[in-house]
């Protein structure tokens, strides 16, 4: 505890009752006992990290989150450094706010630097709650400084504090606060010195740990750079006081009472003993004038995501009786749950409604409610009548159900997105084989036969479960095989004979059609022209398909084209013509005729082979020509577009 508390009277919870009696006189004031003892050096009033840990580490990302490595290790300086009361006149090189808060303490804590490098800094405070100490609380304070390059959130630059419970090895959901970069928290404000960097000016935060009397637990606090390594954070931390929640000062002349929640909540609600009128917001109430019975009640509600709400009391009475039904919390129907905390003599207890408790008329009772309800303690006191009542939210998690996809079928070696829904907060899928993931709601399923998948959904509270199943049909996939690659003359055909299995084959496609006798038969006859590449599909009685190929090779040879010898042009009808005769040919494009001198006597070009009309009748320049031996070449395009040439003799026979 960091000085003595100054407030005349300082709520505390259940068991502690102030003493003195109730004065009217004028100017005189209830004197409230001293707060709660912190834990040794916790505040570091020592000026020293006795009782602390120290470690280091890195930052990183991993599987999308950021992850923090630390190592035990002494305290560094740059690190881990202690500032005394009177660095309070220094100030936050960015932003420019004292490096000490400003409650009085003797130290304050600066944790990491604004060095870059992807480091982490941590530091540890174990202590065990005292078995009866129901009112233990800290305030801590801490202020934050990041450079914001505008990263990811999971890449940012961070400030955390958490307070574990070293027995179950669990932060404590409503003790675990997360600071970063870009989180939209109330005080950040953009340094004035360089506009890249973020910061917040001290703040307070109060942590409620009355409902972990008697366990271990452990303080800690950690920063850390970005995970790139270019961008640093860093953050002051100090803790104030221990075991004081809300204060009340009551003043007789002017009549006035005033009251004061604690520190580092978004909201508070203060409302009088029976919570019918909102007496005002803000973390302090005046009431002018007092009201004669001063019971006043506070709903605290933190920051989005940083804390649980509560609801406290602050009273002034002689004898003051607190009401501490306990933090809100969260069970599974019919789970039991202890309410309240421990009685102190002096004081009678009331629960209401009475459904479900154990016995309504005890401090402790215990409750097993069905559905969401909330409990309100009046603690009555034996002495002067004088009350106090709390509240208590208990939500109740309501049995969950999804839904599956249809049952699916698909061809073998296929995949299926599998799909569920519902108000589950996670999924586990069985069997795993053949699940690209067995742990999400979505997903991709190649099953090598038949399956029927399961599904559980968990509600992530351990309270229920639901489970679907998805059967998927796995069909045969069917084979072709329209045998291998072959190499064939253009001018020929080739009949495909192809292999199937697995399955009846209700239909055939092949392509492309070019040169094709039919495409939806099984033996298609192909004209082989050019080098061509058939694809065959078949598909089965079930839908599933197959595909095979086979690659045309063509060639195109000098027996494919065909010129006489010799002709006799003589007009009796038989071999009167000289012409190029073959198949497989796509043109000619040039046919000569020479004389035994080198005389061109014909040409012929660009035209088909076989037709008569492009051939030779003997005639040289409109006369029959000489019965002699004549020269020809001829120049041909395969249909494989290949272009060969042809020499020879011809005799010219009378």
């Amino acid at each position: 505890m960091k000085g003595n508390c100054t407030l005349f009277v300082c709520l505390f919870f259940l068991h502690h009752v102030l003493n003195g009696q109730w004065s009217t006189a004028q100017n005189r004031r209830q004197e409230a006992p001293l707060a709660g003892e912190c834990p040794a050096n916790i505040d570091f009033e020592a000026g020293s990290l006795n009782n602390w840990k120290c470690f280091t580490g890195k930052t990183s990302v991993e599987r999308n989150d950021n992850a923090i490595s630390v190592i035990p290790s002494a305290s560094i300086t740059g690190r881990h450094s202690l500032y005394a009361k009177g660095a309070a006149t220094v100030t936050d090189p960015y932003g420019l706010f004292p490096v000490n808060p400003p409650d009085g303490s003797g130290y304050a804590m600066r944790l990491g630097n604004n060095i870059n490098g992807g480091e982490a800094e941590r530091i540890t405070y174990e202590f065990t709650v005292p078995a009866n100490a129901n009112d233990a609380s800290f305030t801590y304070r801490y202020a934050v400084v990041f450079q914001d390059p505008g990263h990811n959130p999971n890449e940012q630059p961070r400030f955390i504090a958490r307070m574990l419970d070293v027995a179950t090895n669990s932060y404590l959901p409503c003790a675990s606060n997360e600071y970063i970069a870009t989180a939209a928290l109330p005080g950040f404000k953009t340094s004035s010195i360089d506009g890249s960097v973020k910061y917040k000016a001290w703040s307070s935060v109060f942590l409620n740990l009355g409902a972990y009397a008697g366990k271990r637990l452990q303080l800690e606090f950690t920063t850390a750079d970005c995970t790139r390594g270019g961008h640093w954070g860093y953050a002051y931390v100090d803790v104030g006081d221990c075991n004081v929640t809300a204060s009340a000062r009551y003043e007789c002349n002017p009549n006035i009472a005033s009251f004061t929640g604690p520190p580092g909540f978004q909201q508070y609600k203060w409302y009088d003993n029976n919570f019918s009128t909102l007496l005002g917001t803000g973390e302090t109430l005046v009431l002018n004038p007092a009201p004669k019975i001063n019971n006043v009640n506070v709903v605290v509600i933190p920051f989005n995501g940083f804390g649980c709400s509560d609801t406290l009391q602050a009273s002034i009475y002689p004898i003051l009786p607190l009401a501490n039904a306990g933090p809100d919390t969260l069970i599974c129907p019919g789970k039991a749950v202890q309410l309240g905390t421990a009685a102190a003599n002096g004081f009678t207890y009331a629960w209401s409604p009475a459904l479900r408790l154990s016995d309504p008329l005890i401090a402790q009772p215990v409750g097993t409610p069905l559905a969401p309800m909330t409990y309100e303690l009046t603690v009555t006191s034996i002495e002067s009548g004088c009350i106090d009542k709390d509240t208590l939210n208990i939500t109740v998690f309501q049995p969950i159900a999804i839904e599956v996809s249809p049952d699916q079928t698909i061809c073998e070696g296929q995949a299926v997105h599998l799909q569920a829904a519902g108000s589950a907060m996670e999924y586990l899928w069985s069997p795993a084989q053949g699940l690209s993931r067995a742990n999400i709601a979505n997903p991709v399923a190649i099953p090598a036969q038949t399956t029927t998948y399961q599904v559980v959904g968990f509600d992530g509270h351990q309270c229920f479960t639901d489970t679907a199943f998805i059967k998927v049909q796995v069909n045969p996939k069917p084979s072709v095989d329209v045998g291998p690659d072959i190499v064939q003359a253009t001018g020929t055909t080739y009949t495909f004979s192809p292999v199937t299995r697995f399955g009846a084959i209700v239909s055939w496609n092949w392509s492309p059609a070019q040169d094709l006798s039919c495409t939806n038969c099984s033996t298609p006859v192909a004209a082989v022209r050019k080098n061509m590449t058939y694809y065959a599909t078949v598909t089965n009685e079930f839908g599933c398909m197959a595909t095979d190929s086979m690659h045309i090779k063509t060639f195109c040879l000098n027996t494919q084209v065909f010129i006489p010898n010799a002709f006799s042009p003589d007009g009796d009808g038989v071999n009167d013509i000289l012409m190029v005769r073959g198949k497989g040919i796509a043109q000619v494009r040039s046919f000569r005729i020479f004389s035994r001198w080198g005389e061109l006597v014909f040409e012929r070009t660009n035209f088909l082979p076989n037709d008569p009309a492009f051939g030779w009748d003997g005639r040289v320049k409109g006369k029959a020509g000489a019965p002699e031996v004549y020269v020809y070449t001829a120049e041909v395009v395969c249909e494989n577009d290949l272009i060969n040439t042809y020499k020879g003799n011809v005799t010219v026979l009378k």
